[in-house]
C-alpha cells in the first residue's frame, strides 16, 4: 500500500485524533497539518523504490520511546559502503535514510513497509509521515531551503575543519 492510498482513505477527523493523541504538543500547527494533509490528496505520486519504515525506538538519552520514520530501498549497508561494512551481521542489515527533505511527490508514491502496516493504524502511519514531512517546514519551499542552509554550513564545516 501506498502512502498516497492512506491519504485517500484517511478523513481529517481522524487524522486529528490521531495528531492529538501522539503529538499533543503540536495542537498548535493543526491548521499547517490540515493544509497538508489537503495538498497531499491533490498531489501526483512519483515512482519511487523507496518505502516508508516506522519502528518503535528507545532513546537513553531520553529515556523514552519514539517512532522513528526512515526510508528503505532494498540497498544493504556493505553495499553502500563497502569500505566500512563486511559481510556480516552488520553489513547484511538494511539502509536507512532520512526522508524528511523528500519532496511531497515522493513521499506519497512510496509504499508503506509491509511490518509497519501489521503495527501501525493507518491514521497513526499518516500521522507520524505528516510529522516528519513537516519537520521542517509547512511548504515544500520551506523545506527545501532548510535543507539548503544545512547543505551549506555543513560545507562550511569541512572547509573551517581543512583551515585548521
Amino acid at each position: 500500500m501506498k502512502l498516497a492510498e492512506l491519504v485517500c482513505n484517511c478523513d481529517w477527523a481522524n487524522i486529528r485524533s490521531a495528531i492529538l493523541r501522539l503529538y499533543p504538543d503540536d495542537r498548535k500547527n493543526m491548521a499547517g497539518f490540515e493544509s497538508i494533509f489537503g495538498r497531499l490528496q491533490t498531489l501526483t505520486p512519483a515512482i519511487t523504490e523507496m518505502r516508508i519504515v516506522l519502528e518503535e525506538v528507545f532513546d537513553d538519552g531520553e529515556n523514552e520511546r519514539y517512532t522513528h520514520i526512515c526510508g528503505k530501498d532494498g540497498t544493504l549497508k556493505k553495499e553502500e559502503n563497502p569500505e566500512v561494512f563486511k559481510d556480516d551481521e552488520i553489513g547484511n542489515q538494511e539502509m536507512s535514510y532520512g526522508i524528511e527533505f523528500v519532496e511531497w511527490e515522493e513521499w506519497i508514491g512510496m509504499d508503506i513497509d509491509p511490518e509497519s502496516l501489521s503495527k501501525y493504524s493507518a491514521a497513526d502511519i499518516l500521522v507520524h509521515c505528516l510529522w516528519e514531512m513537516t519537520f521542517y517546514g509547512y511548504t515544500q519551499e520551506a523545506i527545501q531551503k532548510q535543507a539548503k542552509q544545512l547543505k551549506e554550513d555543513a560545507e562550511n564545516a569541512k572547509m573551517s575543519l581543512r583551515e585548521e
